[in-house]
């Protein structure tokens, strides 16, 4: 059994023996960052993890917990109070309780040595403002190592540890944001102007940037792609203006247009193309734009229709109606579409019940099909990575990693891996993941070897709600530039979260606003595609959106 001992903030540097923790979305995972199963329960100041195997495993849990408004843990140095999903080291079990945020403190330094040496930053100076940070989080860290002590009774520790230990944690989190900003700025420089390419092909740095094929990094940390990334903005079919299409023009370099079933075949065996004819015949005859469709099939419920739920517990009947609606979606734009975004959140296994067996029996079938009916086209599978909690709180869900190696060890041809993030920045109150998760989330998917095409979803915002705010755009600016940064994302599609049926709200995936202009993310888009347009690069670069 793993327990931890926990406590809340009383204010004037006091902290008490915690009470009443959320462990809803607290979870316990292993090697590779699988989930384990186990019954995490808070338990009179302790948060108890029952387990059957008895390896070592680490937590995963909101900290300080969502009820709590003066979490002291912050999601960059600039903006203090917000909650984050953190976790521990794997830990062996003992009769003893950890105390949580010691273990969290360990487990951020750890990853913050980690991206050290993946990032290549060990030549900062020391006294730059990373690294300055970073040694004031490791002194504190020892700093409460030494001195923590359980109590007499052997179960709970001091006030005085939690102290040094939350110290610690706080200093680990805003070392881990100057870091990000750090290499940020270095790695958005090299993808935009080719010269991360160069180095990991061993050319000198200045020469022609060769419009080759993907190479292997020289740390061994996933693909390094030439040319600069492309930025596109996901489109509603059902909004055609003249307002959305400028709108596109200018932050998009291709034309993401969504395959929602329930629009496609509201009726069973009824199509309605005609939406997402207009906006693809305006791409390729007005905008001079390539089109990346998809996905054809997810389970999600905004996009299923209402009567595949009638073959919902019945396999063979839904993959012959599967196979059929794939086979027309891809006969239909084969000619105009060069990527297919394919299959879409399979491993989280939510809405529609699939066994393990029929998830890879579909995601095979599916694959194969496409490849049979264009065999040019380049087919991606989309994965979802949560922002906060894990699949392993489903039956037979799947972390999107764990499913993606399984396909590729499975043999199915997959040319790129799509993931969906979710964007949004977390408020004060609610949980979510800083910078560094995110970064180091997409470090974990480039190790597939395969170039990662990134969805962003920005949330759904409810009439009338006022516009974002500056640390709001500034947040989602900053995970934009993150992301294109990775010498191994082909491509970076926003994508607006799709309401539910029957969900009141604005239209879903739109790309203006109420008053017809552009919403503030797709400014944002259409700023960042500028400034990676603008880096100096060598005249045969590759400046082409790859297919």
């Amino acid at each position: 059994m793993l327990s931890f001992a926990v406590f809340d903030d009383a204010g004037d540097g006091r902290f008490v023996p915690g009470t009443d923790w959320d462990t809803a979305d607290a979870y316990l995972f292993g090697p590779d960052s699988i989930p384990v199963p186990a019954e995490v329960r808070f338990d009179d100041g302790r948060i108890v993890c029952e387990k059957a195997s008895a390896e070592a495993a680490g937590l995963a849990i909101a900290f300080p917990p969502p009820r709590r408004s003066d979490a002291t843990i912050a999601v960059d140095a600039e903006e203090p109070g917000l909650s984050l999903v953190l976790a521990t080291c794997l830990l062996p079990e003992r009769p003893a309780p950890y105390l949580l945020s010691l273990e969290c403190a360990r487990q951020r330094l750890m990853t913050l040595l980690n991206k050290l040496e993946d990032w290549q930053l060990f030549d900062l100076p020391a006294d730059s403002e990373a690294m300055a940070a970073l040694e004031a989080a490791r002194l504190a860290f020892t700093e409460a190592l030494v001195s923590h002590r359980l109590d007499a009774k052997g179960s709970l520790y001091s006030s005085e540890a939690e102290r040094l230990a939350r110290r610690a944690l706080s200093l680990a989190v805003e070392a881990s944001d100057h870091l990000v900003r750090v290499h940020t700025a270095r790695a958005f420089r090299e993808r935009a102007s080719g010269s991360g390419y160069l180095a990991a092909t061993g050319k000198a740095p200045g020469s022609p940037v060769p419009a080759g094929p993907p190479v292997k990094s020289p740390n061994d940390t996933g693909l390094v792609l030439p040319g600069k990334p492309a930025i596109a903005a996901s489109v509603n079919p059902s909004q055609f203006s003249p307002a959305a299409q400028q709108a596109v023009a200018n932050s998009s370099d291709y034309l993401a247009v969504p395959l929602r079933w329930r629009e496609l075949e509201p009726d069973e065996g009824r199509y309605s193309f005609a939406p997402t004819d207009r906006w693809i015949e305006w791409a390729i005859r007005r905008a001079k734009m390539q089109v990346f469709a998809g996905p054809v099939i997810s389970f999600s419920r905004s996009d299923v229709p209402d009567w595949l739920y009638i073959w919902e517990h019945d396999y063979e009947t839904l993959r012959e109606v599967i196979y059929e609606h794939v086979k027309n979606v891809i006969t239909r734009y084969r000619r105009t579409v060069p990527r297919w975004t394919v299959l879409s959140g399979l491993n989280r296994n939510e809405n529609v019940q699939l066994t393990f067996e029929q998830m890879m029996d579909l995601t095979r079938m599916t694959m194969l099909l496409v490849r049979k009916l264009h065999p040019q086209g380049k087919m991606q599978i989309e994965v979802d990575h949560p922002s906060a909690g894990q699949p392993g709180h489903r039956a037979r869900a799947l972390p999107g990693f764990l499913y993606a190696e399984m396909v590729q060890q499975a043999g199915i041809g997959v040319d790129a891996w799509a993931v969906r993030l979710q964007l949004e920045r977390p408020q004060p109150g609610e949980v979510g993941r800083d910078l560094m998760a995110l970064s180091a989330a997409l470090d974990r998917y480039a190790l597939l070897d395969r170039p990662l095409s990134i969805t962003a979803i920005a949330p759904a915002a409810e009439p009338g709600a006022p516009p974002p705010a500056e640390q709001d755009r500034r947040w989602l600016e900053r995970a934009f530039e993150l992301i294109v940064s990775k010498p191994s994302v082909i491509s970076v599609t926003w994508h607006e979260r799709d309401l539910p049926p029957g969900a009141k709200g604005p239209v879903p995936g739109s790309v203006i606003d109420a008053s017809g202009g552009p919403k503030p993310t797709i400014r944002a888009l259409a700023e960042l595609r500028r400034r990676i347009r603008e880096v100096r690069a060598n005249p045969s670069q590759q400046t082409e959106v790859p297919a």
